[in-house]
């Protein structure tokens, strides 16, 4: 091996050659004034490329620094002088850059303008080495160990001399350093270049347009050769520093649009061109103003830049967690949103899992959160590289596959959902999932409509075992969705434009008191009058049971303020929801009512559906009690054929019980009919509470109910339906 190729190749090699061959550059760029009373610097780059180095090599970069700071002295100074400059200089750097290494560590070789780093390296290389620096070489000539007429500085530390060349060191670390460093690192390593292109396109703002880019870099390009003319001669001193005054908005604008290593760059060279062509003598006190004039605009354009790029980015890291759910960690509907305008066609598949409600207030939150988690990650193997899993609201996941999906994906991913089993707290759970999807293309002006069309085939999926899809096939699913839809259009006309209709059917009570029970009829377009069977279902849904319960509790409790002369002594029984019982404030809103009517409590008799599965009554007990304690009473609607039902007799604290009709009708022709009625009977007697029979259609059947010592009847052989406003009539 060559000595020159084991030159370069060890340690200290390249950053020798390097300092020996940019010293002398540096000089020479390093723009040195004479005044009337001796020469200033205006730029002093050669520390400005020691510390480059130093950033660069560490110290690695120190023989070379020392050997080229020598070299530069002995050509300019006699021996002595030349190396006690060089002693200095090197003193000063050393000691500054273990500072900064001791207080930066591991992060010391981070490029100038780090958010972390900005401070510290200011205070040790921009303000303590310049500040170091200047102070020994000022005291070495006040004390004549150098002579005042070989140096820049005079006897006298007390002149404007000394705080030019103080702030002309100042400068070059502030303002030159990153042009310097970012070439040395460039060159060092050929691919520091690309990264740095790419890191100065994320600094700066999205907003910024290529036509602002070459707006700005004209008008700079004309105000620095504006400068350099006008700087060029003593005359245009005056609208040299009105020129000179536009730089700082100039160079402002960058900051808060280009970004902080845009702006370090640009300013940088700005600052080397200008002072090339400063080299017409001035005033001491007015070169001085205007050096302190750069430095300051320096720091200002360095924090400017360095906040705006730390709000942009602070900004982008809000919008993409804006884009993410914090708690199952899983991308959100907006995220979806986005995503499905940037691709030219998708395959939206949706995921149903009614099952988690329950699971979930069995177990808690933690188990929907935990099931949606690893339910994503259970298919993710499944999904390329720009497929993702959405997190939806409630008990819902979507997921956003290519267009060139088809149903052999589709029967995979389903097939996969299918074989998924979660083990919570040592049992394994692994409820029914349903699975829906189509094919959809941007724009897509009404996503949440969309996904509720797939929520509808994926609840349809969950009985035909088979994943959906929306826009072919399914025609009696879709039929239903639609269907559905309008359903609660006609439900929320009706509740604006007062189109219910309240029916009332006579019970006849054995002891002769009798009450009426309140049904409601829905009026639609047609004029067709409909049964709760046909919008019920939709109200419960879409969770509209308070707004029609409140509609008939306030016509019932209306109609009774209007007709208490001639019908003092009415009572109704009104049909109220489960999920209005849940209602925190139900009890407090119905006082409100009976208040606002003058309506005694004991005029009210509310039935509870016992027939839906989903009902938990021990949530409503209290409720229950309080409407009990006010004077209302409470009968428990269609026992026998919801869920538990002689537990929920146990439990539940009424007054009436009504027996589901289905048994009522064929209890003369079926032994167990007639069977289950009477230990109904029975039991009912054992509470204290007072039995209804529903559906009594015939003489036989009401002598028969009588004869069990039921105590009211219900049905069209009893009274049949009649409009609410004819009992006054009656």
């Amino acid at each position: 091996m060559s000595s020159f190729s084991r030159f370069r190749r060890s340690w200290w090699g390249i950053p020798l050659w390097l300092a020996l061959l940019l010293m002398p550059l540096s000089g020479a760029l390093s723009v040195k004034l004479q005044l009337p009373d001796g020469p200033v610097y205006l730029l002093f780059l050669p520390v400005t490329l020691a510390i480059a180095l130093l950033s660069v090599f560490d110290w690695a970069a120190l023989p070379g620094i020392a050997l080229s700071l020598l070299w530069r002295y002995l050509m300019v100074f006699s021996p002595g002088h030349a190396l006690i400059t060089s002693t200095l200089f090197i003193s000063c750097i050393s000691i500054c850059w273990l500072g900064y290494r001791i207080w930066a560590g591991r992060s010391w070789g981070a490029g100038p303008g780090m958010q972390g780093l900005g401070l510290m390296r200011l205070f040790w290389i921009g303000f303590f080495l310049p500040t170091l620096l200047v102070s020994l070489l000022q005291i070495m000539v006040t004390l004549g160990v150098v002579s005042a007429d070989t140096s820049i500085f005079n006897r006298n530390p007390l002149t404007l001399r000394t705080l030019i060349n103080y702030q002309a060191f100042l400068l070059s670390c502030v303002a030159v350093l990153p042009l310097y460093t970012m070439m040395l690192r460039c060159f060092r390593h050929p691919r520091y270049f690309s990264r740095q292109i790419n890191l100065l396109r994320q600094q700066i703002a999205e907003s910024v347009s290529a036509a602002e880019i070459k707006i700005w870099f004209f008008w700079l390009v004309s105000l620095v050769g504006l400068l350099m003319i006008l700087h060029s001669e003593l005359r245009n001193q005056a609208m040299g520093d009105f020129a000179l005054l536009l730089l700082l908005p100039t160079m402002l604008w960058s900051a808060a649009r280009f970004g902080y290593l845009f702006t370090a760059l640009a300013w940088a060279m700005v600052l080397i061109l200008l002072y090339q062509f400063h080299t017409r003598p001035e005033i001491s006190l007015h070169l001085a103003i205007n050096t302190s004039n750069l430095l300051v605009w320096s720091l200002i354009l360095y924090f400017t830049a360095v906040n705006g790029v730390r709000q942009r980015r602070l900004i982008k890291k809000s919008r993409a967690a804006a884009l993410v759910d914090p708690v199952v960690d899983l991308p959100n509907l907006r995220a979806l949103k986005v995503m499905l305008t940037q691709q030219a066609s998708s395959t939206l598949c949706f995921l149903r899992i009614p099952d988690l409600d329950r699971l979930s207030r069995t177990w808690g939150l933690d188990l929907r959160i935990e099931y949606k988690r690893r339910l994503a990650a259970h298919l993710q193997p499944l999904l390329d590289a720009n497929e993702v899993i959405y997190h939806l609201p409630g008990f819902a996941l979507a997921l956003r596959l290519n267009k060139a999906t088809y149903e052999d994906r589709i029967q995979q991913i389903s097939d996969r959902v299918n074989s998924y089993s979660l083990r919570w707290q040592g049992l394994p759970l692994q409820p029914d999932i349903g699975i829906s999807y189509c094919h959809v293309v941007p724009p897509v002006n009404n996503l949440p409509g969309l996904l509720g069309e797939l929520s509808e085939m994926a609840e349809f999926s969950l009985r035909s075992h088979q994943a959906e899809l929306l826009q072919l096939g399914n025609v009696n699913a879709q039929r239903h969705v639609k269907e559905k839809l309008a359903q609660l259009s006609e439900v929320q006309l009706a509740l604006d434009n007062e189109r219910f209709v309240m029916m009332a059917q006579r019970i006849e009570g054995l002891r002769g008191d009798d009450y009426h029970e309140l049904l409601l009829r829905l009026i639609d377009e047609q004029g067709e009058q409909l049964t709760p069977d046909r919008f019920l279902p939709v109200v419960q849904e879409f969770g509209l049971t308070w707004e029609v319960d409140r509609w008939v509790l306030e016509h019932a409790l209306s109609f009774i303020d209007r007709c208490r002369e001639s019908m003092p002594a009415m009572r109704f029984a009104v049909n109220i929801h489960a999920a209005t019982l849940y209602r925190p404030h139900f009890v407090n809103e119905l006082e409100r009512l009976l208040k606002s009517y003058q309506v005694e409590p004991w005029q009210l008799i509310m039935e509870i559906s016992e027939a839906t599965g989903t009902i938990d009554f021990t949530v409503c007990y209290r409720n229950i009690n309080r409407l009990r304690q006010m004077g209302c009473r409470i009968a428990i609607d269609n026992f026998g054929v919801g869920y538990a039902s002689y537990l929920q007799l146990k439990t539940l604290q009424a007054d009436i019980l009504k027996i589901d009709g289905s048994f009522i009708k064929n209890m003369l022709h079926s032994p167990l009919d007639y069977q289950i009625i009477e230990s109904i009977c029975r039991v009912a007697r054992l509470k204290r509470m007072q039995i209804v029979a529903e559906s009594v259609e015939s003489e036989a059947v009401a002598t028969a109910l009588r004869a069990l010592g039921v105590d009211y009847l219900q049905g069209f052989a009893i009274s049949e339906l009649q409009p609410l406003t004819s009992l006054v009539g009656e």
